[in-house]
């Protein structure tokens, strides 16, 4: 298996927050169930090629468990990953009526959706393809219905390294602890509390399947859990396996430009020099 990642111009950095692509190799089964580590936002996903209907388009709600999907060998998928809190402003659509749910994006937003199917398909690369979709969802997307305070604790929450308590992240606000949460939630689907600890398991099941080999216990340290059992109790309740068995499948998966990877490495850098 083979996943890529590219950034989005700066023009949609606000809006977009990764380009990927993601195709089964020839040794890999010719289908089996992929295992998505949850993301915490929304995202788009054109399948191709596909007999009789050539393509369609998925749209994934944000979802706090890992989300399993059947993939096919010799089909390829491109994404687009929106930044958390930007569906309204990209789909016009509310965050929190898509939560744990998938739909064609031709029936959701049926004008974005017919213009990527006319614009985005056969792609000749990933760089390609974000071009192609920056061109189409320009004239979809509205700035000023990203909620700056949302973007912002969103930001301290990327920027952080899992340990500052959620009660310091929503401080210095202009509005009120429950108002901001309320915001969060409509902006999101997700509680504050959820998406923080979403980003605390991304985080650690990245340094667990693809950093250098690593024992479980140290994941669990170096990212804030009490202890190994509690580490594994989270992957059990997000992706319903144990540490080995969800490394084991993620290790399948050859990464290229994946920026988490990189936050990863920085973060345990960052650590290792104030040791």
């Amino acid at each position: 298996m083979i996943f890529r990642e590219q950034a989005p111009s700066p023009e949609f950095a606000a809006a977009i927050d990764r380009f990927w692509y993601f195709e089964p190799e020839p040794s890999d089964p010719e289908s089996y169930e992929h295992i998505i580590v949850p993301e915490g936002t929304a995202g788009l996903c054109l399948i191709e090629p596909i007999p009789q209907i050539g393509a369609f388009i998925s749209l994934t709600g944000p979802a706090s468990t890992a989300v399993r999907v059947p993939v096919q060998r010799g089909l390829r998928y491109w994404g687009v990953r929106l930044c958390t809190g930007a569906v309204r402003a990209v789909l016009g659509l509310e965050a929190e009526a898509l939560v744990n749910r998938m739909a064609f994006l031709t029936e959701a937003v049926p004008a974005l959706g017919a213009e990527m199917m006319t614009t985005c398909r056969d792609a000749s690369s990933l760089a390609e393809f974000a071009a192609r979709f920056e061109a189409v969802v320009r004239s979809h997307v509205q700035p000023d219905r990203l909620d700056p305070a949302v973007a912002e604790m969103v930001g301290r929450m990327h920027a952080g390294d899992g340990f500052t308590p959620l009660a310091d992240i929503m401080a210095g606000f202009d509005v009120g602890e429950r108002q901001l949460r309320r915001r969060f939630l409509k902006e999101t689907g997700l509680t504050p509390k959820v998406y923080a600890r979403l980003r605390r398991v991304r985080r650690a099941v990245v340094d667990l399947a693809y950093e250098r080999p690593k024992q479980v216990a140290a994941v669990s340290y170096d990212h804030g859990y009490a202890d190994q059992p509690h580490f594994t109790r989270e992957l059990k309740a997000v992706f319903d396996l144990s540490p080995h068995q969800l490394s084991s499948y993620l290790h399948q998966i050859r990464l290229f430009n994946v920026q988490e990877v990189e936050d990863v490495r920085n973060l345990q850098a960052g650590r290792n020099a104030a040791e």
